[in-house]
């Protein structure tokens, strides 16, 4: 069973440093008492047209996390979206200021993110 989940669009297009995430960092905890999860965390620019900028692949051991970093600073607009080969597997994205700040406005934990089907 795939499980898919996105942050749908954060804009990143501002003057004020505060609101502007040069990178992100993405975090992946596996809850599950036995089995590895996999995982995959795709990236998306949306200045216009939709287009892949980071896909990686992991694998998150059994009651452990496991955390990316990603470069979205030449972006108007990004989506992450989060898959999983596991149920017990929660997901969160912050972004990073250009002054190594964490921005809330691209905060967005497990609870938020919508499921893709």
């Amino acid at each position: 069973m795939v499980r898919k989940y996105t942050t749908g669009p954060l804009n990143n297009l501002t003057e004020k440093d505060r609101t502007v995430s040069k990178d992100i960092v993405v975090n992946s905890l596996n809850q599950n008492q036995h089995e590895n999860a996999k995982v995959r965390i795709k990236v998306y620019a949306l200045n216009g047209r939709k287009k892949l900028i980071h896909n990686v692949a992991f694998t998150v051991k059994p009651n452990a996390s496991a955390y990316n970093s990603f470069f979205v600073g030449n972006t108007k607009q990004y989506e992450v979206q989060f898959i999983s080969n596991q149920r017990k597997v929660q997901f969160a994205s912050f972004g990073i200021s250009p002054k190594d700040r964490f921005v809330a406005a691209h905060r967005v934990i497990n609870s938020e993110l919508t499921r893709l089907v």
